[in-house]
């Protein structure tokens, strides 16, 4: 009878234990964070749309500096034709005092149009790049409620985040995705 009590002690409370134990474990993997990661800078390198559009403001920018230097070129031969009739005695004092006023207005209107320019490229590519994290940002929110995730990192250079699994790495659908919703 002994033995019998013995059992049934030893049955009670070792059973219970193993029960809490597997309980402890499950809760534990529950209770672990899904953790992935993005690298940033493969996202800006290989979303072709984003890609696509920076070139094309590129080529703007270069265009808009080809004008404004053609102009500073005329601006300057201008300069150089009214210094040359000055010295030469062919215009009166009065005169010289005009067009060096008109050259002067003409030079503030290029440097205007210049600052202008580079306002307006800022402006765009400012624009351009809120577009990409709020596209990249609904992306990650949709992934992350359909994977379950509870994190999304991003890693690369200045990011805080030092090492990472490779096999957390998402970036690769992130891209395919992006790139499909052209």
């Amino acid at each position: 009878m002994l033995v019998a009590v013995g059992y049934l002690f030893f049955a009670h409370f070792s059973n219970p234990a193993s029960g809490t134990k597997e309980k402890t474990e499950t809760t534990v993997k529950e209770d672990t964070p899904k953790i992935v990661y993005v690298n940033g800078d493969s996202l800006l390198n290989k979303f072709t749309t984003f890609q696509d559009e920076l070139k094309a403001l590129e080529t703007r920018s270069k265009g808009m500096e080809s004008t404004l230097a053609s102009r500073g070129r005329s601006l300057q031969q201008e300069m150089i034709a009214a210094e040359q009739k000055a010295q030469s005695g062919q215009w009166a004092p009065a005169q010289i005092q005009k067009e060096q006023q008109r050259l002067m207005q003409k030079q503030q209107s290029l440097v205007a149009q210049q600052e202008s320019m580079s306002k307006q490229l800022l402006d765009e590519r400012q624009k351009l790049q809120e577009n990409l994290e709020k596209r990249v940002k609904e992306l990650l929110t949709a992934i992350r409620k359909e994977k379950g995730y509870d994190f999304i990192l991003n890693y690369g250079p200045g990011t805080g985040v030092l090492m990472v699994n490779d096999s957390l790495d998402i970036t690769k659908e992130v891209l395919e995705k992006l790139n499909a919703k052209q």
